[in-house]
């Protein structure tokens, strides 16, 4: 999927050659929540064939996985990478309630928690994980090579005051209905 967590694997993934090391992924199916659970010994299983010294857990999959580590403690070190707080951010009241606790039982066993921002890094500490455990791994952005940067595209306010650039996924938290609402009730001078 073309989004900011799963890109954040593929740019590790691509990195880690350089420093000696191969990432492979395993995923849960795409099933109603909270059945993918019921996968995990086979994901697990299957990182073990495939040669794995260290398993990463994404947030996405902790509560999945929850269930199975704490029946069987895994026999390699566990790393979580976290762009979301336990319980997650798409969900209603319901399911975070839920997943909350399952999440934070899969990060219990890890040697290391790799949060994708301080703000995160933060809540994580807040609730009661040890600040040792827990390194920022900020998700970067792309750069352009020396040389090869266009021209600059001008003037971006075409002569109103500011000019708005909103970079986001279309979904309903992200907002983007909120901030379209917002800028149509702004004068038609105050922006572009």
């Amino acid at each position: 999927r073309l989004t900011g967590g799963y890109l954040y694997h593929r740019r590790m993934a691509d990195a880690a050659p350089e420093h000696g090391v191969r990432v492979a992924f395993e995923s849960f199916p795409e099933l109603p929540f909270p059945l993918p659970a019921a996968a995990a010994p086979g994901v697990f299983a299957r990182a073990r064939a495939a040669g794995a010294h260290v398993l990463l857990l994404d947030s996405i999959a902790a509560a999945f996985a929850a269930p199975w580590l704490a029946l069987r403690p895994p026999d390699l070190p566990l790393v979580g990478t976290l762009h979301q707080p336990p319980g997650g951010i798409d969900h209603g009241r319901t399911r975070a309630a839920v997943q909350a606790p399952l999440d934070r039982r899969a990060y219990r066993g890890a040697r290391l928690l790799l949060a994708a921002s301080d703000h995160l890094a933060e809540q994580l500490a807040a609730q009661g994980i040890p600040e040792e455990r827990i390194r920022v791994v900020p998700p970067g952005r792309d750069v352009a090579a020396a040389g090869t940067a266009e021209a600059a595209p001008g003037e971006l306010r075409a002569g109103r005051r500011a000019a708005f650039l909103c970079v986001a996924n279309w979904v309903e938290r992200k907002g983007i209905l909120e901030l379209l609402d917002a800028f149509a009730r702004l004068p038609p001078d105050a922006g572009t």
